[in-house]
C-alpha cells in the first residue's frame, strides 16, 4: 500500500496545550450516567491490537511483575473500536499498535505510585515528601486519596479510557524504536524531546519519527497525548481534556473490571 500524501513522520508534533501534570485534571466533570460510561472493558486482542500487558510481564525498565496486575489490556469497548481505527491509518506504514496497558485497578495504581516513590527518593534524597509528589505526578495520578464515590479522586488509568502503547512492525515483531524505553521518569520521555532540531544523531532522527508516527495516528482515533509521556493517550476522559480535547464533559469515569483478568 502507497504511503499517504501527507506522510505523519515528517510532520512535527505540536506543543502541548498545557503544563499541567496527572495531579491537575481532577476537578474536570464527568458524565457518568451517559450511554459511554455504560460500556464495558474488553480485551484489545477482541479486535486484532497487539498487546503486551507491561506489569504481568519481566519487560523493561521493571524486569519484574506487579502484584495487581491485569493479565491482558483492557479498555471500553469504544476506545478499542476507535483504535482499530487507528491500525488502519497505520497500513501503509506497514506498522501497528502494540497496548501496553489500559483498564488499571486502584490497587495496582497504588503499587506503582509507591514504586515510583521510592525511586524518586533516591533520584532526590534531599527533597520535601512535597517535592517528590510532584515529581512523581508528572507521571503517575496520585491514588492515596481514591474514594469510589468521590470523581475528584479518580485516577486516570480506572476509567478504561487511558491507554500505554507503542508502535510495532508487522512484518518483524520488533518495536519500533522511541528513544527511551516505556515509564521512564525522565524528560526524554516528553513526547516532543526529539522535535529539538539539535538532536541530529541517526538514533533521535529515527526517534522522531517514528513519535511523529504514533502521535498523529492516534490523532485518527480522537485520542490526545499526555505531553509528558510519548506513550500515554486518552480518550473520553478527564485527562485528555486537560490535554487538549475540547469535551465539555468526561465521558468515562470508573470502570467496572471482570475479576477473572486479574493476574493469579
Amino acid at each position: 500500500m502507497s504511503l499517504p500524501a501527507s506522510d505523519f513522520r515528517l510532520i512535527p508534533i505540536p506543543p502541548a496545550v498545557t503544563d499541567g501534570s496527572a495531579l491537575d485534571y481532577h476537578l474536570l466533570p464527568i458524565d457518568t450516567s451517559g450511554a459511554a460510561n455504560r460500556e464495558p472493558l474488553v480485551e484489545v486482542s477482541s479486535l486484532g491490537i497487539a498487546h503486551r500487558s507491561a506489569y504481568a510481564q519481566k519487560m523493561a525498565p521493571y524486569y519484574r511483575t506487579f502484584n495487581q496486575a491485569v493479565s491482558v489490556p483492557l479498555l471500553r469497548e469504544g476506545v478499542v473500536q476507535r483504535l482499530a481505527l487507528v491500525n488502519q491509518a497505520l497500513e501503509p506504514y506497514d506498522v501497528q499498535l502494540l497496548v501496553l496497558d489500559g483498564y488499571r485497578p486502584v490497587l495496582l495504581q497504588q503499587e506503582l505510585w509507591d514504586h515510583f516513590i521510592e525511586i524518586a527518593r533516591g533520584k532526590m534524597p534531599d527533597s520535601s515528601d512535597e517535592e517528590l509528589v510532584k515529581f512523581v505526578g508528572q507521571y503517575w495520578s496520585d491514588p492515596r486519596d481514591f474514594n469510589p464515590d468521590d470523581y475528584r479522586t479518580w485516577p486516570t488509568h480506572i476509567t478504561g479510557g487511558a491507554i500505554d502503547l507503542t508502535l510495532q512492525d508487522k512484518l518483524t515483531g520488533q518495536d519500533l524504536f522511541m528513544g527511551g524505553v516505556f515509564d521512564d521518569v525522565d524528560s526524554i520521555s516528553s513526547t516532543r524531546y526529539f522535535e529539538n532540531p539539535a538532536l541530529t544523531s541517526l538514533s533521535a532522527l529515527d526517534a522522531r519519527r517514528n513519535r511523529r508516527l504514533l502521535h498523529h495516528a492516534m490523532a485518527i482515533g480522537g485520542f490526545v497525548n499526555y505531553h509528558h509521556e510519548w506513550w500515554h493517550y486518552d480518550f473520553g476522559m478527564q485527562m485528555a481534556i486537560m490535554n487538549g480535547s475540547g469535551a465539555e464533559q468526561a465521558l468515562y469515569g470508573i470502570a467496572a473490571c471482570p475479576l477473572d483478568n486479574l493476574k493469579p
